[in-house]
C-alpha cells in the first residue's frame, strides 16, 4: 500500500489516523501515518474528531504527482523592459523579493498554485504563451 519514503515527509506535515477512510489508499496524510518508523517518538496529527472518512474529506492530499515549474529566466529574455518590470513587480508583491529571485533562477520550485500566479502575471502583460525553463513532477505535500 505505502509508496512513500518517510524521509521525504516534510517537517510538520499533518498525519491522519483514519485508516478506514475510502480515500486512505491515495491520501498522503494516511500514507505518512502508515510509513512512520518505529523509532519516531511523535508525529503531528489532524485532530481525530475533524476528518470525516469520505470522498469529500477536506484534509485529503492526493498521492498523484503534480507538475512544478523550475525557473523562468528565459521568460525575461522574451519580454520588453516595461513588460518585465510589470511582471517582476507583480510577482515580488506575491512572493517577496528574495523568494521571487529564488523562483526565477530555479533554486526554488513553483508549486501548482504558484504556477497559476506566474501565468496570471504573464497574461496581464500579454505573454501567456511563455513557459518555465523546466517542469518536474513531485508529490504535492502543501499547496
Amino acid at each position: 500500500m505505502n509508496k512513500i519514503n518517510y524521509n521525504e515527509v516534510p517537517y510538520g506535515f499533518m498525519h491522519c489516523l483514519e485508516a478506514d477512510c475510502p480515500m486512505a489508499s491515495h491520501c498522503l496524510r494516511q500514507m505518512a501515518m502508515q510509513a512512520v518508523p518505529k523509532n519516531q517518538i511523535s508525529v503531528p496529527i489532524i485532530n481525530p474528531q475533524l476528518p470525516e472518512p469520505s470522498e469529500n474529506c477536506k484534509y485529503y492530499r492526493s498521492d498523484e504527482p503534480q507538475v512544478y515549474g523550475r525557473g523562468f529566466t528565459n521568460m525575461q529574455k522574451q519580454m520588453l523592459p516595461s513588460q518585465y518590470d510589470t511582471f517582476r513587480y507583480r510577482l515580488i508583491g506575491k512572493f517577496g523579493r528574495n523568494p521571487y529571485f529564488d523562483r526565477r533562477k530555479g533554486a526554488r520550485l513553483c508549486s501548482p498554485s504558484e504556477i497559476k500566479v506566474v501565468k496570471s502575471a504573464l497574461k496581464e502583460i500579454g505573454l501567456e504563451h511563455l513557459e518555465f525553463d523546466a517542469y518536474e513532477k513531485h508529490l504535492c505535500w502543501f499547496d
